[in-house]
């Protein structure tokens, strides 16, 4: 028998021969303690963050595929499309010499790669919540089953493009509301946009170190920065907002967070705020003139108001505050909504397994 720690004897030992359903908390918080000592052996900060955010992302990827219209549901069921483009990268992150999938491998393999991949991605969100303090084990739900093939199913997945995609993916698709899919939008306060894989180049947030914590800063940057159009007339339009003076890296924004507040698809390319200066030039002109092409932001009776009312909700007041509690809200009910859909006999985590 291979060499198994304590805390998941009762877990393990039995399920491993007799059944592949059952989750109990033992295995539940080994699985997260696993992920911490699989990021532990990572030194670099930029690694670190592609580790963290591919976890969160392939969770994300396996239940965005969800339709309740009609065909095959999907939804997170353990299968991704890996040869399709909107997948790329997930294959670093997942495949035989990765280390999550040894870790599964070796120690998870009674249990559904999609029940594995959800736990992983709590995992990654408690550890880099502020205080460790955002714990998703008391909603996780256990039980579902892999599917064999998923056809079609990266056809589904949303590419960044903007609000009409969340619209036909997140809200009409997968039945959620705006406040959910702005919620679900907060976790690129984590990871970052790799040009090789979405052609996006650039961090969400201002440092390496602040794509290392799971909190609200993702609005508090979409509110109060400077955004100015990207790639213009490519399949990789885009906003930034970093400067080689004012960023170390750079700092970017899809044209699917943006439009949670400004109306991009009326107008594009844009900028966010046309009235701010560094060192006498307007911060929208910094690589072409953008200073006469604000942003317009939605009509009062515009469906999409409720996206920027949750923003600025998720806020948790006026800033700067450290105020997580409506984030990590909202957060915890939309992922909750976006990893059961399409399954009727999920259970609770148990005490232990028998």
């Amino acid at each position: 028998m291979k060499p198994i720690s304590l805390v998941v004897l009762s877990s393990v030992a039995l399920l491993s021969n007799v059944c592949h359903a059952c989750v109990d908390k033992a295995t539940y918080y080994a699985i997260d303690s696993d992920i911490e000592k699989l990021a532990s052996s990572i030194k670099s900060q930029d690694a670190l963050v592609h580790f963290y955010g591919g976890i969160v992302r392939l969770a994300a990827h396996d239940f965005m595929d969800h339709d309740r219209n009609g065909g095959a549901p999907y939804g997170s069921d353990g299968c991704i499309e890996w040869n399709h483009e909107v997948n790329k990268g997930l294959q670093t992150i997942w495949c035989d010499s990765c280390p999550l999938t040894k870790l599964y491998k070796k120690s998870y393999s009674y249990i559904s790669k999609a029940d594995f991949w959800i736990i992983s991605a709590n995992a990654v969100i408690r550890q880099l919540s502020k205080n460790e303090s955002f714990d998703l084990a008391n909603t996780f739900l256990w039980g579902r089953e892999d599917a064999a093939s998923c056809q079609g199913a990266g056809d589904r997945i949303p590419t960044g493009t903007g609000c009409r995609e969340i619209e036909d993916t997140l809200l009409d698709a997968m039945g959620l509301q705006w406040r959910d899919a702005v919620a679900l939008l907060g976790a690129h306060t984590i990871g970052k946009g790799h040009k090789a894989f979405s052609g996006h180049d650039g961090y969400w947030m201002p440092t390496v170190a602040d794509s290392l914590v799971f909190d609200k800063k993702y609005y508090e940057e979409l509110i109060l920065r400077t955004w100015r159009s990207r790639n213009a007339g490519t399949k990789e339009e885009d906003f930034i907002t970093s400067t080689e003076e004012t960023h170390e890296h750079p700092q970017m924004m899809l044209k699917a967070d943006v439009c949670l507040l400004y109306n991009t698809e009326r107008k594009y390319p844009c900028c966010s705020k046309t009235n701010r200066f560094l060192h006498g030039e307007n911060q929208c002109d910094w690589e072409e003139v953008q200073s006469n092409k604000k942003c317009p932001s939605y009509s009062k009776n515009d469906s999409r108001m409720e996206a920027v009312r949750a923003v600025l909700e998720y806020l948790g007041g006026s800033s700067p505050n450290d105020n997580q509690g409506p984030f990590y809200k909202a957060y915890a009910s939309a992922w909750f909504k976006a990893t059961t859909n399409g399954h009727d006999n999920l259970k609770s985590l148990r005490r232990m397994c028998w």
